[in-house]
């Protein structure tokens, strides 16, 4: 099963084709951020932002870019610059890529609850 890595997009690249970098200003990042104010309130935390990734991935125009996420990043380790021992948005998209019922149709809304 794939893994998660912490690093930069360059030693993303020197580990080969068999590691995709998705953290921040990759096309895979995620647009919400620890610290930034939330759409409905104070600063989200690690979790929030997280949280909020995944439920974006569920609604009706995220679906559609869970599926391309899913097929892209199938059997790859994934690398973002979040600690490892953080929440952090590849934990949705390792299993998004990774748990899609061996074949079947993408259940978004069972792969995409956040870190586990």
């Amino acid at each position: 099963m794939p893994v998660r890595l912490r690093g930069a997009s360059r030693d993303a690249a020197a580990l080969s084709t068999a590691c995709a970098y998705v953290g921040p200003l990759s096309r895979y990042a995620n647009p919400f951020t620890a610290g930034v104010r939330s759409p409905l309130g104070p600063p989200m935390d690690d979790t929030e932002a997280v949280d909020l990734f995944a439920a974006t991935l569920r609604g009706p125009v995220g679906r559609h870019y869970a599926a391309r996420f899913a097929r892209a990043l199938h059997g790859l380790d994934l690398m973002c610059t979040c600690a490892l021992d953080a929440p952090c948005h590849a934990d949705v998209l390792l299993r998004l890529a990774n748990e899609s019922g061996g074949g079947t149709a993408l259940r978004t809304t069972d792969l995409l609850e956040g870190p586990r």
